[in-house]
């Protein structure tokens, strides 16, 4: 990720110093005349089936790398490997529904292999330069892997980002030299093998037996990694550069390399970075959507990177608002859409305006400045039917500018209101959102809208949750919602802080006015909970007319006490994990993780518990 101008070693721009901003947020006592709204038109159709898939992160591999004296631990695990007691503390139960990996290491030659196997017998690699000594990679690929599934993160969500470049082509930049790998085809085909190859024998790369190598450390069963991203900011000015023509060198160097991943296992989602207007043939994505990989179904999705800012007048560079950001995404999906493509947001984060920005500025992006973007983000992201995953920048290394639990000293960390606010607003967006219609006036600093707000529901209709985030820095502007009949609140509440610079969010209850309006002040958010009494579901037992599921607990099968169809099992972030058709009595739940899960079908929900 780079949304600034000049080039970043190793996305590594590090704060010369941990600053609190002292200034005042004064709201004002203005309040619209005009209410901004929301109906809530249709919670039978849904608008993005998976919200969830929205809270995704950006994890770096060198999270166990020791930099020079200046900065010591990088990231969140020591030197060996382990995670630091004092960030698990603030990390632990973050939430993360899909995960992208190894982060801005793969722009500084970041090895795979290098990272498996017994710690004492890992080569070290030069992934810091002159910011740290050459080192072992402790938290390798396997502990990152052995990582997700403690978080409940199925393989099938991971997103591995690989290298592009050859060590031995000539011409590289910098940056592409800095990034390129040895014999990169053969290496990211091994990759796919060793995490989605059965132990078998069979070795279909040849050579190394990489499905062995990964059972002999100490997993036996292939992971079945689905999603590949093909590089990471191959558009930008240091590497190929953003015309149409870069994009066709770049899919020239490329395509080899994916034909050998495909090789190995077909089955993979292949998804390419992607920057500027599609329906432009000069740019980038034109010649991406228009090229041979695309027509012959080899690309599931486009990744594009964004970061919004303020609007301001006079940026340096011009400030793109959630709102422009809206309208380029709304033309890529459109294009994508036509071709078959899905659209992810590989990484998004509150734009740092200045090109040599300040630790002030740093800090001013994970402040509530910048949570109050993110939910407005994320909340525009969620309109959208065709995005299906997005990516917050970045965890695993807490140096880095756009990181949200920051390094005070050893041992002491503070989770800024940009992680506090995902862990906020993640239960918020129930399993999707649903058709609304909403108006909203402009706000005070010429930004088309004051209020974003969106609606979102359980599967099972029994929980709905009205969202909005207030964007003007001026102006308390109240919001009439409509559409809820049948429908109880339970609760709602307002997140306000005291300055744009705080890093403390007030939560506080609130209650309709006279008029029926929630009145929303400056850089606010509103959170309002419903339920539906008469479709709530009894989540400890069912029965389904006397028929029932045991062991409940269960470890490794479900059995039913007669035949059932049409089973689908969802988990707590309403992820789709198995989807039966045939009529059976029993289904194996083995390569479940452990945890809570929803089985549905033509009977009924029910909620059981996988104990392993």
């Amino acid at each position: 990720m780079n949304p600034g101008t000049t080039p970043k070693f190793a996305a590594l721009k590090l704060k010369d110093a941990v600053l609190r901003i002292t200034g005042a947020f004064v709201l004002s006592t203005t309040c619209l005349a005009q209410p901004a709204t929301i109906n809530i038109t249709d919670v039978n159709t849904p608008v993005m089936n998976n919200t969830p898939l929205l809270f995704g992160i950006t994890f770096d591999s060198r999270t166990s790398l020791m930099g020079n004296s200046t900065y010591g631990q990088i990231g969140y695990y020591d030197s060996s490997g382990v995670v630091i007691p004092a960030v698990d503390a603030l990390f632990g139960n973050f939430p993360m529904t899909t995960i992208r990996y190894p982060g801005n290491a793969i722009a500084v030659g970041f090895d795979w292999k290098q990272s498996i196997g017994p710690k004492g017998l890992r080569a070290n690699q030069d992934l810091l330069g002159p910011l740290g000594a050459t080192q072992r990679v402790n938290f390798g690929f396997d502990e990152f892997m052995s990582m997700t599934a403690a978080k409940g993160i199925p393989a099938s969500e991971v997103q591995i980002m690989v290298p592009i470049y050859d060590k031995s082509t000539s011409g590289l930049t910098v940056t592409q030299s800095r990034a390129a790998v040895t014999n990169v085809i053969r290496h990211n085909a091994d990759w796919v093998e060793y995490c989605n190859a059965l132990n078998n024998g069979s070795n279909p790369g040849g050579g190394v037996d990489w499905a062995a190598k990964r059972a002999a450390n100490g997993h036996p069963l292939p992971y079945g990694i689905k999603i590949w991203n093909i590089g990471n900011e191959p558009w930008s000015g240091f590497e190929f550069g953003p015309s149409a023509a870069n994009c066709n060198t770049y899919l020239a160097t490329v395509t080899p390399i994916i034909d050998s991943m495909l090789a190995i296992d077909p089955t993979i989602k292949i998804t390419m970075p992607t920057t500027g207007n599609a329906t432009n043939p000069a740019n980038w994505s034109y010649a991406l959507l228009n090229s041979t990989l695309v027509s012959q179904g080899k690309v599931y999705a486009l990744s594009q990177h964004y970061f919004p800012t303020e609007r301001t007048v006079g940026a340096n560079p011009p400030a793109q608002g959630v709102s422009g950001v809206n309208s380029g995404l709304n033309s890529l999906i459109t294009v994508a859409s036509a071709k078959g493509v899905k659209v992810f947001v590989g990484d998004y984060a509150h734009y740092i305006t200045d090109v040599n920005p300040t630790a002030a500025q740093k800090d001013s992006a994970m402040q509530w400045l910048g949570a109050n973007l993110e939910a407005d983000f994320l909340l525009m992201l969620s309109q959208r039917s065709t995005i299906e995953r997005a990516n917050f920048w970045t965890y695993g290394n807490a140096y880095a500018a756009w990181h949200p639990i920051r390094i005070n000293s050893p041992g002491n960390y503070t989770l800024l209101p940009a992680a506090a606010i995902y862990k906020i607003l993640f239960p918020a967006f129930l399993n999707r959102s649903v058709q609304v219609s909403t108006t909203s006036p402009a706000a005070g600093d010429g930004n088309p809208y004051s209020v974003r707000s969106n609606a979102f529901v359980t599967n099972d209709l029994s929980k709905l949750n009205v969202v909005a985030v207030n964007r003007d820095k001026t102006n308390t502007v109240p919001l009439q919602v409509t559409g809820v009949a049948g429908y109880t609140l339970n609760k709602a509440r307002l997140l306000t802080a005291a300055a744009l610079n705080s890093e403390t969010i007030t939560e506080n209850t609130t209650a309709a006015d006279v008029s029926g309006n929630y009145v929303m002040p400056p850089m606010s958010v509103l959170i309002l909970e419903y339920s539906n009494n008469a479709t709530t579901i009894n989540e400890q037992f069912i029965n389904w007319g006397g028929i029932t599921v045991f062991p409940n607990p269960t470890t490794h099968l479900l059995t039913f006490s007669e035949p059932l169809k049409s089973i689908e099992i969802f988990n707590v972030y309403g992820q789709l994990v198995i989807n039966k058709t045939e009529t059976t009595t029993g289904i194996s739940i083995e390569d479940l993780p452990a945890g809570s899960y929803f089985i549905k079908t033509d009977k009924g929900i029910l909620k059981f518990i996988v104990d392993k």
